[in-house]
């Protein structure tokens, strides 16, 4: 492969991680459950590093994990008198036990395990690639299918359990989040996947007056993060994980400072008669 083609296929795997979890992150910080992300992320952590002792390569074992969490957390929060944050810190507390506790069980070099971190983007194939865009393209036409579903579920879980089979489309949210957070892991790493999830919809959030109009600029602004800080760290020969990472803080930090009149970290408002976020 030329050197050439193998910018191009770093670079098409960054765009197209920085969307889809750019878009994820929208639909997850405006159910306001943005740690879900950290919990799937280690959930799909702990399947890579415990799937070679069940027979699994560690994409399949972190695509198992994931989807195992994904769907405990859709059980355990149809309940919505339980709290949220509180059965998200419970899985992730396990879900990090068991991944370091593969990590120390694992013999030989512990480099690939921890490695899963910080990801490995500059070695990415073309399998790896072409899976990449399938659940992105999956994740895109769900949320264009379902836009006004999803909008009444950002707006109100409780509101969407009454007019909609609100708990199916938080589980498919939880499900398309948890294929997302598995196939990026072995390519970005677990650390920049839950910041390319997190601060880009924060600043989409923070911009715009609408849902859709976040989703786009969210999916956008990952994007960006992830090319942005691939060029910074090819310029400045930089750690591409940890260049990803600030890139991505420093959308936030902008996008939080960029409009003095909006109300803050919420999902706007879905009243298609109201141009101002919700509060």
């Amino acid at each position: 492969m030329s050197l050439l083609a193998t910018f191009a296929l770093i670079g098409t795997a960054a765009l197209l991680a920085g969307w889809s979890c750019g878009l994820l992150g929208c639909l997850l910080v405006g159910m306001r459950l943005p740690f879900l992300a950290v919990c799937t992320a280690h959930a799909a952590l702990a399947g890579a590093v415990l799937g070679p002792w069940l027979g699994l390569p560690p994409t399949a074992g972190a695509l198992a994990g994931a989807l195992l969490a994904a769907l405990a957390l859709g059980v355990i929060l149809r309940h919505r008198d339980i709290d949220a944050n509180g059965a998200l810190g419970v899985v992730f507390s396990l879900t990090m036990a068991l991944a370091f506790l593969g990590i120390g069980l694992s013999r030989g070099a512990k480099a690939d395990a921890l490695g899963l971190l910080w990801g490995s983007l500059l070695f990415v194939n073309p399998r790896q690639v072409v899976v990449l865009a399938a659940i992105t393209a999956l994740l895109t036409a769900f949320v264009v299918a379902l836009a006004r579903p999803l909008k009444l579920l950002l707006f109100s879980r409780a509101l969407a359990a009454t007019l909609l089979p609100e708990a199916v489309l938080f589980t498919a949210v939880l499900v398309l989040g948890a294929g997302v957070t598995a196939v990026c892991l072995d390519m970005v790493g677990g650390l920049m996947v839950y910041s390319l999830i997190c601060n880009p919809a924060v600043a989409a959030f923070r911009l715009c007056r609408s849902v859709r109009a976040s989703l786009l600029t969210g999916a956008l602004l990952g994007a960006g993060s992830a090319l942005g800080g691939l060029g910074a760290a090819y310029a400045w020969d930089l750690p591409v994980g940890a260049a990803i990472v600030v890139v991505s803080s420093l959308v936030a930090l902008a996008g939080c400072l960029g409009r003095r009149d909006a109300t803050g970290l919420t999902a706007p408002s879905t009243d298609p008669h109201d141009e101002r976020p919700s509060p």
